[in-house]
């Protein structure tokens, strides 16, 4: 095909290929510094022969970057899709706004196979290009009233047992069907892992490789070879098809994932429907994005600020080596936006003034060691949890966790002391060996109601510590009510049962969800559980009593020796300026595998405690149960690894017999 076309020199930013509105295309690429470059047109359908080859002269480039804007391309408006190349090798622009080829989650495509969809803008009118979102705006939830609940879009619904249509599972429109259960539970933000376009197949750069070789080994031979891994021919066969399911790697990172939607085609537009929907209803969206050690930070903030201005996400978990955490947090456009990392310079970025609203926030595993140490009753752990429990931050977030995506569910924690991956095909050598878990007598399945019932309980009992401690509590879909890996720990590749949702779980652990949501009532209820500064740990209103304190089987005397697993925290409700319920609520925790005495806190005059709920009664959420008292009325026992809750109440009789005393 020839075509008579004019190439002149065009500003190097923004980044990216489009047809403007003169029918004109420009390109706008990084280059590698090849001896010729430059950009392939398609018009679609046919993949192999209606490309049309434009090569970019040197006089276009600045630094590595090439700017052209070319006129003159007969029929333009006919192309649809471009790759770029570098000699002989074809890539896919990684700044596309939508890729092409990749509509098929874990399907074989190689690399150069893979386009982006050419922007015309000479099609289109502003206005019809904009999407309509409505009168939805962000939540813009502070972290003291935010529950997190971490999922993948994929494995979220796309079991058969979700019962959703076989068209929506495993998509964005799969959660929006969800809403009303992730509302039920309280969930105020949705953390979704990396949701970028990518090649979901492992070493997708060598197998693109081996495709070519067996290519070339077929032509010359005209048998049906393969080629091994290694390079070797081998025998009839299929290559190796594992997929990243989790799709922590190096990615397209300013396109959505089609196969992640019901319409591929439409993926910008669903993704943005998605977004609006939960906005519409309360629910913010922050999503995960990895970045490898050697990408440029040029592409990575630009990616951020594209997601934040075109999807309008509320935040970014950004994660990988050598980010510029400094430059993202600083940045005009992310003011506003959660972002979220292991740990920030908090000095360097705030310059030491004080924060109006905290937007950052520290993600890490402090909360997860601490608290599954103390509940499967490790010695030297009371004082860490406790540190734990009332981590806080004046100007960022804590988010506590008990489970991520690796490591174990929460189910598999308390029923595996021993990872079970083999079936990832690393002979059981990947995913983590410091699980800090207890299998409660029996290692993995059961029908031992003793084991299955101990089991249970310490799933609310650590559930108690997440809900119920400072910062803001983060849980990974399914965990609210059992759901197992098998004793996987660390299933990145397993896009099947093994690492889908399985919601028959819900039907055999209603209780958990119900104390899920119990545990969310007394949250809500209690501001003492969510407060937005750090626990001043002192009677500054003069009230009597500290904002919080701890005790132990003596009141106000906390045994923190290496083998105390008895701990009472006590939270003053008369600290509670926001509320007209100024009760105390007392949490004890008692994770020895014997009976323990703890003490019960002198309450001031006219108020008395009750049990509102206990782990070791089995209809939690349904109202109180009935308890026993230690010989001393000041000390109650706690059943083995078992945690109770105490709520003060006002004493009606005792204060009308003093109010008629004084009549």
């Amino acid at each position: 095909m020839t075509s008579a076309y004019k190439i002149t020199d065009e500003k190097p930013y923004p980044l990216g290929c489009y047809i403007d509105y003169d029918k004109s295309l420009v390109v706008r690429a990084v280059f590698n510094g090849g001896s010729k470059r430059g950009i392939t047109l398609y018009r679609g359908g046919n993949k192999k022969n209606d490309g049309f080859v434009i090569e970019l002269p040197a006089d276009c480039k600045r630094g590595n970057i090439y700017s052209a804007r070319i006129s003159g391309i007969k029929d333009v408006d006919s192309y649809i899709e471009y790759n770029l190349f570098e000699d002989e090798e074809y890539f896919c622009d990684p700044y596309a706004k939508l890729v092409i080829g990749l509509e098929k989650f874990g399907a074989e495509v190689e690399d150069s196979d893979i386009r982006a969809k050419l922007d015309n803008k000479s099609l289109r009118s502003d206005s019809s290009s904009c999407f309509d979102w409505g009168k939805s705006k962000a939540p813009q939830i502070p972290y003291e009233d935010s529950f997190i609940y971490l999922m993948h879009v994929r494995g979220f619904t796309k079991s058969s047992s979700s019962g959703l249509p076989a068209d929506v599972r495993g998509t964005f429109s799969g959660i929006i069907k969800k809403l009303d259960y992730l509302k039920s539970l309280g969930v105020t933000c949705i953390e979704l892992m990396p949701v970028y376009e990518m090649n979901e197949l492992q070493d997708s750069e060598k197998r693109s490789g081996i495709h070519s070789a067996i290519k070339s080994a077929k032509a010359l031979k005209g048998s049906d070879v393969i080629f091994s891994r290694n390079g070797n021919i081998t025998n009839k066969g299929s290559l190796d098809h594992k997929v990243n399911f989790w799709g922590y790697k190096k990615g397209y990172y300013f396109a959505p994932r089609t196969s992640y939607c019901v319409d591929p085609s439409n993926a910008e537009n669903e993704v943005k429907s998605f977004i609006k929907t939960m906005h519409e209803n309360g629910i913010e969206v922050v999503l995960q994005f990895y970045f490898e050690a050697d990408e440029s930070e040029s592409i990575i903030i630009d990616a951020l600020r594209y997601w934040r201005c075109t999807y309008r996400v509320d935040g970014f978990h950004v994660k990988g080596a050598r980010l510029p955490l400094r430059n993202i947090a600083k940045d005009p456009l992310f003011a506003d936006v959660k972002i979220w990392h292991e740990w920030f310079d908090y000095g360097d970025i705030y310059g030491g003034k004080p924060v109006k609203k905290r937007f950052l926030a520290e993600y890490n595993n402090t909360f997860l060691n601490s608290s599954r140490k103390f509940l499967k009753s490790d010695d030297n752990t009371a004082g860490d949890f406790l540190k734990a429990m009332i981590a806080n931050g004046c100007d960022h977030g804590i988010v506590n966790y008990i489970c991520n995506y690796e490591g174990f569910r929460l189910a598999d924690l308390v029923s595996f002391e021993h990872k079970r991956n083999e079936e990832n095909g690393e002979n059981n050598k990947d995913g983590t060996d410091d699980n800090y878990s207890w299998n409660c007598g029996i290692e993995g399945r059961t029908r031992k109601k003793s084991i299955l019932d101990l089991r249970n309980r310490q799933i609310k009992n650590i559930l108690t510590m997440l809900i119920l401690a400072q910062g803001t509590p983060m849980i990974f879909s399914g965990d609210e009510f059992g759901n197992s890996q098998g004793g996987n720990n660390n299933p990145y590749c397993q896009d099947n049962e093994t690492g889908w949702v399985d919601w028959k779980a819900l039907d055999k652990n209603g209780d958990i969800l119900e104390y899920v949501k119990y545990l969310m009532g007394v949250r809500r209820a209690h501001i003492m559980f969510r407060e937005p500064a750090p626990f001043k740990l002192m009677d500054y209103i003069s009230c009597g009593y500290p904002d919080f304190s701890c005790h132990g089987r003596d009141a106000w005397r906390p045994d923190f020796t290496a083998q105390s697993h008895v701990l009472g925290l006590l939270y003053c409700g008369l600290y509670d300026k926001k509320s007209d319920d100024k009760s105390f609520v007392y949490v004890c925790y008692n994770m020895c595998w014997n009976k323990s005495e703890i003490a019960l806190p002198k309450l001031p005059d006219g108020d008395s405690w009750k049990l509102i709920s206990d782990t070791a009664y089995t209809e939690q959420g349904t109202g109180a149960p009935s308890e026993k008292r230690a010989s001393d009325p000041d000390k109650v026992t706690l059943t083995e690894r078992s945690v109770r809750i105490y709520q003060s109440f006002k004493n009606i009789k005792e204060n009308k017999r003093k109010s008629s005393k004084k009549k």
